[in-house]
């Protein structure tokens, strides 16, 4: 499994779907012991696999890459440290997840890919400055066992079991923000025991295509 080559996909595909602008957002993938991330301040449209920074998890030191690794490792280093069974990170800056990550209020769960994939309402961490450590800690714990959760003013966090369900779950995010926002609380959420079933069901079974099929983003 090439993760450089997973991560330049992932960091090229959310720019090329507008899920980031220039080079904000970032992108990540982990083995046992190390995390390969995106650089800081290089376009996603030149970025090599040379240029993607390699870390080591345990003491969070870069060990290889041509360029530093993004000012927000710590909130992947985070992610990863409590969440192990995560292996691939998505931040984006999406314009509907922003919307809501900017006025602090969850992404209630309207429909069915949402409950399935994400887990339930998509909440937002409180704030904290960007990439730093009171940040990383505020958006793990808002994860919980959810595969996304909103930052305050700023943006959103997909994670997913390899990189192609990080990707599929940051789109749900984005599509679930915007049906939130068309539906403006006139909607009916899906009951929470709906919402439990559905995940399981992805978990044990609809998830299957995306851990255990074809990589490529």
């Amino acid at each position: 499994m090439d993760l450089k080559r997973d991560v330049l996909n992932a960091a090229k595909f959310i720019s090329r779907t507008n899920l980031v602008a220039g080079t904000w957002g970032n992108v990540s993938a982990r083995n046992e012991s190390e995390i390969f991330i995106t650089p800081s301040g290089v376009p996603y449209d030149t970025l090599k696999e040379e240029e993607i920074a390699v870390v080591d998890l345990e003491s969070g030191e870069q060990i290889a890459g041509l360029e530093k690794a993004s000012s927000e490792l710590p909130m992947h280093i985070q992610i990863y440290r409590d969440h192990p069974e995560v292996r691939a990170i998505v931040h984006f800056h999406s314009v509907y997840a922003s919307v809501f990550a900017s006025m602090r209020l969850p992404i209630p769960c309207y429909v069915e890919d949402q409950a399935q994939i994400i887990g339930g309402d998509i909440e937002a961490a409180e704030y904290a400055p960007p990439g730093s450590w009171e940040l990383a800690k505020n958006v793990s714990e808002t994860l919980k066992d959810k595969f996304g959760a909103l930052l305050a003013n700023h943006g959103a966090v997909a994670v997913g079991r390899n990189m192609k369900e990080a990707i599929i779950a940051a789109q749900i995010i984005e599509k679930s923000a915007q049906i939130a926002a068309i539906v403006e609380g006139k909607g009916k959420k899906l009951p929470g025991d709906d919402i439990k079933r559905l995940r399981r069901l992805y978990l044990r079974s609809y998830s299957r295509g995306f851990v255990k099929g074809p990589q490529e983003v």
